[in-house]
């Protein structure tokens, strides 16, 4: 009888530890999960998301553009100013580190204003950084140009 009860108070025990297992609660959604040590900066339109680290000892700032499934499809190494395509020839992406003070950039494309998506900066003295997934275009004689403003409005970077 006494191993019965033995029997009994270790299958209760067991199905209370698994009870509390199989809670009925969903648990909370993970927050986005980048490279060991970044931070992510900014999140785009299409759901792409901006990655950003700042190395303390050389100041250089890495800036990793991922697919919203986490694969990397842009990267971009400085310290800034510094504009980083994927492709020179059919670019279809575009990462900034700007100066400090910038706080929006725009793209002059082929005769279409395009904002990039700000990211958060680390620190007040980190570069800004930018990027931006471009639409479908076609080429023509109206080219491009890039501008980084600061909060007044004033342009602090151009290419």
């Amino acid at each position: 009888m006494r191993r019965t009860a033995l029997r009994a108070a270790a299958l209760i025990a067991a199905s209370l530890v698994l009870v509390g297992c199989a809670s009925g609660d969903p648990e909370a959604p993970a927050e986005a999960q980048g490279p060991n040590g970044y931070e992510l900066a900014a999140t785009l339109d299409d759901g792409s998301e901006l990655w950003s680290d700042r190395s303390p000892e050389s100041g250089l700032t890495d800036l990793i553009l991922e697919t919203p499934e986490g694969r990397m499809i842009h990267s971009c190494l400085g310290s800034g100013p510094l504009m980083c395509w994927d492709d020179p020839l059919e670019p279809a992406m575009l990462l900034v580190i700007g100066p400090p003070e910038g706080t929006a950039a725009t793209l002059s494309w082929y005769g279409e204003s395009l904002p990039l998506t700000a990211g958060e900066r680390e620190a007040d003295d980190a570069p800004s950084v930018f990027a931006l997934v471009l639409p479908d275009y076609e080429a023509n004689d109206q080219g491009w140009r890039l501008e980084v403003t600061d909060a007044a409005g004033a342009v602090v970077m151009t290419s």
